[in-house]
């Protein structure tokens, strides 16, 4: 007995040191260091994202998969990417702030990687998966607990009670409860932890199917007298009894654990509380089994009839209905996400259907008997057969190929994915269930943290122009600056164009830090009727990405008395290839103080900032005049005699206006005592007093 209990324990220990090995055939650490989570790229500036790791050899081969979910579900990228990098064409993925990134390094299954439970002693009936996937529950003609790591021919422990044949077994998903459904007419509830029976629940008739909800309180149990009963853990008494009217043939419980299919002649919902049912009563030789929607608002259900029929849970009402064209039916299951649903043939097929229309998707072939289960992977990439061939199969959906098929030596009865969808229980009537390593096995893995792929968020641009207070004759530079910049890195700008406006009869611009000005002089009519001045700046800039001086201006104050003008951003035109940005524009006003007449003088300066100059002298050849425009602007010029008549007129030629200097010699012949000589411009008028003399 030593003997053997030492051989046991090699046994074990050498095939646990092969699993640990197999999962650590990696010497070196797989990191991933681009992207790590908290990046933003956005889909004007981005069209790929280049993923990189480290940690491993460049020739070795990883998998890259994408989440958009926060890793709720997952999308292959690439098998094999090699070289410690990979070029990810985002164009194509939509936009989400929970983008992950995931790499892992994979080997293929091995022989070894199976896991083989015998010494039932009967066809293994079920099997169920434990919350954690660490055990393994299944029943023949005892129910017993495996490690799902390790192949044995005796279990960790067998549940206590009476041998019998067991039909059914359910592992709660709380970790709670095991309850049991077998041939001794009762359905047996076990506290999963200490593995101690709490209570049996005595049936009129042998329980083949149980069912448990997520937190081990509310039990549905099946009964070969055609009845449904509904318990409210711990009572033992059912809360409803509920009868199928004919040969019960399955049961089905919502995934909210609140409502039960009864599938007979006709298919019927109830409650969990005593009341009438729903009647779903379109297939004509009767229902063999249904299967809930995920969310629960959809029941497929599939006849003796070779139909199978969509309902509205809550209504009865039918969706759609197709048939299969040749044997039968015998299972069906809905897709984790409810947009597929899978129909276990008795032509030794499975067909896939699309829920939404009822279309036929696909058919998947390859078996040699009938279908009796079908199961989806959560990710719904792979869906698994139980057949009466002896083999379970794993087909690949999106490609129908077969990925795996795994033989026992009779009729295999169960297929249930472990959660993650890589291990695949089956049982058989052979007397033994099996742990398959299906898909390749994980040796190391790094996933980064959420990142977001996005449109660039609307760019802004506040567009500011500064002022003062000064006395006329002072000069002051007033700046044009950006402010409150926002993502203008993202918007694709390359310059503006600014129109600036202000009144040049107050301020005289004298030089700027701006290039290429485009001025613009004009008039306007105030709301008062009164005509004023503008003067109207066009420069354009590179745009900055962010707050920022743009330039300068500088003026000499010609005009006080209080007097208020700014220089006021009209336009703001964006320049480039971007979406543009939004944009404000603000000012500060420009106030100017002091007088521009000393007494009864002419007006000492106008617009431009300088004053209008006439002067005289007395010359052999007459008056010689001599005038300084203050503006280039027509000007005309008139003599007077001492009673107000005209005795001589000119006007400036238009190089003197451009010059602003005009001198003219009125000959003496106009004028013999005193005149006046008067110049007019837009803006001024000057007169002075000349003395004539003798021919």
């Amino acid at each position: 007995m030593t003997l053997l209990h030492l051989g046991t324990a090699f046994t074990l220990a050498l095939l646990i040191g092969t699993a640990a090995a197999a999962q650590t055939d990696s010497t070196s650490t797989l990191r991933l260091t681009e992207p790590l989570g908290g990046e933003v790229y956005y889909t004007t500036r981005t069209t790929e994202i280049t993923i990189r790791w480290s940690g491993v050899d460049d020739t070795v081969a990883i998998r890259l998969d994408y989440s958009s979910n926060n890793g709720l579900s997952w999308i292959k990228l690439a098998d094999s990417a090699r070289g410690g990098s990979y070029l990810w064409d985002i164009r194509s993925v939509g936009l989400s702030s929970f983008f992950r990134v995931r790499i892992t390094q994979r080997r293929a299954p091995r022989a070894e990687d199976d896991i083989i439970y015998r010494g039932h002693g009967n066809p293994v009936t079920d099997a169920w998966w434990s919350p954690s996937n660490e055990r393994i529950v299944s029943v023949a003609a005892d129910p017993h607990i495996w490690d799902s790591r390790v192949s044995a021919s005796s279990p960790l422990q067998s549940l206590p009670g009476e041998r019998a044949s067991y039909y059914s077994v359910r592992w709660s998903a709380d970790s709670s409860t095991i309850v049991t459904g077998s041939d001794d007419n009762a359905a047996v509830v076990f506290d999963a932890r200490t593995l101690a029976q709490r209570v049996s629940l005595r049936h009129p008739d042998i329980v083949t199917k149980v069912e448990i909800d997520s937190t081990g309180s509310w039990l549905f149990t099946r009964c070969d007298d055609n009845r449904v009963r509904v318990f409210n853990l711990p009572s033992t008494t059912p809360r409803a009894t509920h009868n199928a009217g004919s040969t019960l043939d399955d049961m089905i419980v919502n995934p909210q654990s609140t409502r039960v299919l009864l599938c007979a002649f006709e298919a019927r919902v109830f409650g969990r509380n005593v009341g009438l049912p729903l009647t779903y009563n379109q297939q004509t030789t009767g229902v063999i089994s249904g299967a809930y929607s995920p969310d629960g608002s959809r029941i497929c259900t599939i006849g003796g009839d070779a139909s199978i029929h969509l309902w509205k849970a809550d209504s009865a009402s039918r969706l759609w209905t197709a048939s299969s064209p040749r044997e039968g039916v015998r299972s069906v299951a809905f897709s984790s996400d409810g947009t597929r649903i899978a129909v276990g043939m008795a032509d030794s097929t499975i067909t896939i259907w699309d829920a939404a229309t009822g279309a036929l998707v696909t058919t998947l072939r390859g078996y040699r008997g009938a279908v009796r289960m079908v199961n989806f992977t959560p990710d719904g990439a792979y869906i698994a057969g139980a057949s009466d061939d002896n083999f379970a199969r794993v087909h690949e959906v999106a490609t129908g190929r077969i990925i795996a098929a795994l033989q026992h030596g009779d009729d295999v009865l169960v297929a249930r994915w472990d959660r993650k969808g890589e291990r695949l229980l089956t049982t058989s009537r052979d007397g033994t269930a099996r742990v398959w390593q299906v898909l390749e096995i994980v040796l190391q893995s790094d996933t980064s943290g959420a990142f977001t792929i996005a449109p660039p968020p609307p760019a802004f641009a506040r567009f500011t122009t500064s002022g003062d207070t000064l006395t006329i004759r002072e000069s002051t530079t007033l700046s044009v600056a950006l402010e409150g910049a926002q993502f203008l890195d993202l918007a694709d700008i390359d310059s503006v164009r600014l129109r600036i406006e202000y009144d040049p009869s107050i301020l005289f611009r004298t030089s700027s830090t701006f290039s290429n000005i485009t001025v613009v002089g004009d008039v306007v009519t105030d709301s008062a009727g009164i005509r004023r001045s503008r003067e109207l700046l066009e420069v354009q800039i590179p745009l900055p990405t962010s707050d920022a001086e743009l330039g300068t201006f500088t003026f000499t104050a010609t005009l006080g008395q209080d007097s208020v003008t700014a220089l006021t951003i009209t336009r703001v035109t964006p320049i480039g290839s971007g979406v543009g940005l939004r944009t404000e524009t603000s000012f500060a006003p420009v106030l100017v103080r002091g007088i521009c007449r000393e007494g009864t003088d002419p007006r000492l300066y106008t617009s431009l900032g300088t004053p209008l100059i006439l002067r005289w002298q007395s010359t052999r050849e007459g008056i010689r005049m001599t005038c300084d425009l203050a503006e280039t602007a027509p000007a005309s010029f008139t003599m007077y005699d001492v009673v107000g008549r005209s005795v001589w007129s000119d006007v400036a030629t238009p190089d003197e206006q451009q010059l602003r200097v005009v001198e003219r010699t009125i000959p003496w012949e106009y004028i013999t005592g005193i005149g006046f000589i008067v110049v007019e411009t837009p803006t001024q008028r000057s007169s002075v007093v000349v003395a004539g003399g003798a021919r």
